[in-house]
């Protein structure tokens, strides 16, 4: 049970750490709690009080002795007290404690210490400062001056004599890198400085001192991805910190920034995913990266000239569905390696044929990680690391006080509880099964980045972009423990789905339960594998290709490409007997109507004969919602209840299909899979050739063991209900946006869609919709939908626009994330209002606005309607963030843009602590840009504007501008603004602060 490994640990610890391994402490001052007596009362007794009195290796090693003379069961008893027990002691003890105690030990005794662990959570706030003494030997705890001065934090809230000292003495330096900024445009400093000497958990200092030195190196190019595959691979100037060239593990780290789908956006730098080899829809365009790997994965002249590579020797038999029998019959397929997976499609330069096409219609897009995978197939492992114990570097971090604060922040009611509950989940999710690998070097890498990016995390409480940018990241960390683990099988994946589908749709369950339905879950390498494999087994099981869409309106707007391509079934058989529907619109128009749904199934029951086989119900549902009502139905659980007994009696078989890139990866974009889930009826030997087909389809593939399925397995297994929850709260803000801040007449599909019952997504189509919303620079552009932040994606097909000549339109989807309600008011109020020729309050405007040529005039027709309205509560509440959204989309829009430099000097004239810090920075670089542009000398207003405008930007942006400023300056007055401005500007220009370690 014991460490054998006792004292070789040579990795860095934190001084929280160093300080119970080398002091003691006065007996006398720790009183056992309830826990402690439980604890003591048994054979640990004397070892345990011991432990307590003086943490330590010593104490620690005795407990772990002890540990080891006990019975299993009793062994295990005594560990979950010990877990209860140190929950109990302040962040930093425990922290510290747990570790020690979790390096002591192995095998079952181990986990469930970690588990243990896991199920109790902090008994005080983690923001309480410690009551009980520190220890005897104890180090004082450091001050940080340096840390803080390179910290992105913003001054006093209220701007006057900026003193030259904080209240704690430290200088007010120029602020660098890390964004720590609160959401207010002056955060409170001295506050925050408070704080920071009042929370005795070192560990998180040293954690943001950790991620300041890395995030200082990241310049206008580097994201953190970048840099964390340069922190392990090294460059030919200084070596890695791993040396995993030639292992199995490679693969990797070159995947690190890969597994997000990136944004279209040219700003790729800081905390933000980066890899070269990324798509931004991994469905489609990834084609155009393939290049990169297929190179490196050439082997006896394969894949070679012309050929194509698709996800699964499948592929041929789906193909039937698109092309001529003469056609597949000149193709040619052969597995990359082995006997499935990834392989190569030749023949198809015989043909004058769109395959690409073709192949993302049917869902042929290989594993994006199969393909890394494919690169080190046959290198050895690496080598055992014993300098490294991943179980107690887990064990501290989850005890630690960001952790907890964590913790605290999932269980509020700001927009990042959900997110930070996600995570939650997903970190103590490590603890499951057999842990994460014990003695692997990268293991610990990413644990120790993940420690890192959970610092970001918590600091930005009130900054939810940045701190959501980290969690984004943090998928990456988790990605590389549960790959390297590989815990997960192809039995947990199937057993996880079942658990998850049986949850949400629990009126089937007994049917399952009894065996009277069978229901088998597969993993595909994307939502459309999934219906498209759906759709082939159905047909081709049925022996003909037609089918009938009685859902057409609410389909996906990619099914109507795939069933474009085949016959409807009314055309040639009066039988109609495979539907498609779609549980939730990814093109909202027409709200689905599950119930609806079941009618219309049952309807096509009724009409079957005897010797007729199943019905085949294909259901998208890739969008699922929690019940409007606690205790009410989910849509799934509405339609499998009201159909139950058509599956049991065999007459019905239903395909559940469902993306993974989607809300299922929980906003973070970072799983490209799909599922295939049948459900039909046991024994039933007219669904056994389906059953048969589907089962041949997921073998084909060859994902069980692969890294996707270990990410998959582990985001399903223990954060399947901060889906829907995240869901929830983006609708929400959909539905905000649609009500409040872009209004429109609901009857006229020409303008949109006002349907945003539930789901994270709404309709907007203004002339030239894509290239105005290409300037809304504080918005991600993406491909798809499923981000942690609001993004948009341009042409979408919808319905035909209100004319008669049925002119076909174009819409812009915008994806709604989980950002505040100031920030949709900032992104979406002034373009919907002048969109719609809408003033604040609702009254029409007088003239009509043209947003191809916008004019200052009717911007400044707006902010007066927006002044003199005193009325509307939601006016009142977000008055801050209306100016500021017209202000920024004048900024975008308006030409000449110096013809906005009194909007932006006006907003700056006062403070506006609840507009977001994003809109804030934006707007503040436009005014110190425009105040550098115009030919006068800068007057008594606009300086002081530019002094809080200069405030709000940090040091690495402001930087920018400040030589450009500085000029002008020369020819100002020597009022205090331009004094004060001229100190801002001399501090920017200065070397940077240098970090102390």
């Amino acid at each position: 049970m014991r460490n054998p490994r006792k004292g070789t640990r040579t990795n860095k610890r934190t001084t929280a750490q160093k300080r119970f391994r080398g002091g003691g402490t006065d007996t006398s001052t720790f009183t056992l709690t309830k826990h402690e007596v439980s604890v003591a009362s048994g054979p640990l007794q004397k070892d345990w009080q011991a432990f307590v009195a003086k943490p330590g290796d010593a104490t620690a090693d005795a407990v772990a002795k002890a540990l080891d003379k006990l019975s299993p069961r009793l062994a295990l008893a005594s560990v979950q007290s010990i877990a209860a027990t140190l929950a109990e002691r302040p962040a930093l003890e425990r922290s510290a404690m747990s570790r020690l105690i979790a390096s002591r030990l192995d095998g079952d005794v181990a986990r469930g210490f970690l588990k243990a662990t896991a199920a109790v959570r902090l008994t005080r706030s983690a923001m309480e400062t410690p009551k009980t003494p520190q220890p005897a030997k104890a180090q004082p705890a450091p001050q940080h001056e340096n840390l803080l001065h390179g910290l992105d934090l913003l001054p006093p809230k209220r701007l006057g004599e900026v003193p030259a000292k904080t209240s704690h003495g430290r200088d007010r330096q120029r602020i660098e890198a890390l964004d720590l900024a609160s959401d207010k445009i002056t955060a409170d400093l001295a506050g925050f400085e408070e704080r920071t000497d009042e929370v005795r958990d070192i560990s998180a200092m040293g954690n943001l001192t950790e991620a300041l030195k890395l995030i200082n190196s990241l310049g206008g190019t580097a994201g953190y991805s970048h840099m964390r595959r340069t922190e392990i691979k090294g460059t030919d100037d200084v070596p890695g910190k791993l040396d995993l060239q030639g292992t199995t593990q490679a693969h990797l780290v070159e995947q690190i920034g890969f597994r997000a789908a990136k944004t279209q956006r040219t700003d790729k730098s800081g905390l933000s995913p980066q890899n070269q080899l990324a798509a931004s829809y991994w469905r489609t365009n990834f084609r155009d990266n393939l290049e990169g790997l297929v190179n490196q994965l050439r082997k006896e002249g394969k894949p070679g000239p012309g050929d194509l590579l698709v996800n699964s020797p499948g592929v041929l038999r789906k193909l039937e569905m698109m092309v001529g029998p003469e056609v597949v019959a000149g193709l040619r397929i052969e597995p990359l390696a082995g006997k499935s997976g990834i392989s190569v499609l030749s023949g198809t330069g015989n043909y004058n044929i769109d395959w690409n096409s073709i192949l993302q219609e049917i869902g042929a897009t290989p594993s994006a990680y199969q393909l890394y995978e494919l690169m080190d197939v046959g290198k050895n492992p690496p080598p055992t690391d014993l300098k490294v114990d991943t179980r107690a570097d887990l064990a501290e971090l989850i005890t630690s006080g960001p952790f907890s604060r964590l913790q605290e922040i999932a269980r509020g009611n700001t927009e990042l509880a959900p997110v930070c509950a996600m995570i939650e989940h997903l970190v103590l999710g490590l603890t499951d099964e057999l842990g994460p690998s014990r003695y692997d070097g990268l293991t610990a890498n990413a644990l120790n980045s993940l420690s890192r990016l959970l610092g970001i995390v918590v600091q930005n409480e009130r900054n939810p972009s940045v701190a959501m940018r980290a969690v984004d990241l943090m998928m990456d960390e988790i990605g590389i423990v549960v790959a390297v683990a590989k815990n997960y099988a192809r039995t947990d994946y199937q057993d996880t789905m079942r658990q998850v589908l049986l949850e949400r749709a629990p009126g089937i369950a007994p049917l399952v339960d009894k065996q009277e339905v069978q229901l088998d879950s597969h993993l595909m390498t994307s939502g459309m594998d999934a219906l498209g494999t759906a759709l082939s087994i159905a047909l081709s099981s049925r022996n003909h290709d037609q089918v009938t869409r009685t859902t057409k309106d609410i389909d996906y707007f990619e099914t109507d490409l795939l069933l474009g391509k085949l016959k409807k079934g009314e055309q040639v058989r009066p039988r109609n007997d495979v539907l498609v529907a779609a549980l939730n619109p990814s093109t909202p128009f027409d709200a689905a109507s599950a119930d609806k749904l079941v009618i219309d199934v049952r309807e096509a029951l009724q009409a079957r004969k005897k010797g007729d086989p199943p019905f085949a119900l294909i259901l998208d549902s890739t969008i699922e919602v929690a019940p409007k009502a606690p205790g009410g139905k989910t849509q799934l659980d509405v339609v499998l209840d009201g159909l139950k007994g058509a599956i049991a009696d065999g007459t019905l078989e239903v395909f559940l299909c469902k993306s993974f890139q989607k809300y299922a990866s929980f906003g973070t974009g970072k799983v490209a899979a799909g599922d295939l889930t049948m459900l039909s009826k046991k024994g039933n030997l007219a669904s056994a050739s389906a059953r048969a087909e589907t089962l041949l389809q997921d073998r084909a593939l060859d994902l069980a063991r692969s890294d996707e399925t270990q990410l998959v397995v582990h985001m399903f297994k223990h954060g399947h209900r901060d889906e829907l929850e995240l869901i929830r709260t983006a609708a929400d803000n959909a539905k905000f946006v649609d009500e409040f801040c872009w209004p429109i007449n609901g009857q006229d599909r020409g303008r949109g869609s006002t349907y945003v019952d539930g789901i994270p997504l709404l309709l907007r189509a203004p002339t030239r919709a894509d290239d105005l919303f290409k300037k809304l620079v504080t918005i991600d552009q993406r491909d798809s939908f499923s981000f942690l932040r609001t993004s948009y994606v341009g042409g979408i097909p919808g319905p035909y626009g209100p004319d008669e000549k049925k002119e076909e339109k174009w819409y812009v989807r915008i994806n709604t994330g989980h950002e505040s309600k100031q920030a949709m008011v900032e992104n979406f109020y002034a373009f919907g209002h002048l969109e719609s020729d809408t003033l604040p309050g609702g009254k029409t405007s007088d003239a009509k606005v043209n947003l191809d040529e916008l004019k200052i005039d009717m911007v400044r027709a707006h902010l007066k309607a927006l002044d003199l309205n005193q009325d509307d509560p939601n006016i009142v509440q977000y008055r801050n963030s209306i100016r500021a959204s017209y202000c920024a989309f004048a900024a975008q829009n308006v030409r000449p843009k110096t013809s906005v430099l009194r909007e932006l000097r006006d907003f700056f004239s006062r403070p506006a602590p609840d507009v977001t810090i994003e809109t804030q920075r934006y707007l503040a670089g436009e005014l110190l840009s425009l105040a550098v542009m115009q030919g006068t000398i800068l007057d008594a207003p606009l300086l002081a504007s530019l002094v809080r405008a200069a405030v709000v930007l940090p040091a690495w942006e402001f930087k920018a501008i400040a030589g450009k400023l500085n000029t002008k300056l020369e020819k100002a007055d020597k009022s205090p603004d331009a004094m004060k401005l001229r100190a801002l500007v001399s501090r920017a220009l200065q070397p940077p602060v240098s970090v102390a370690l």
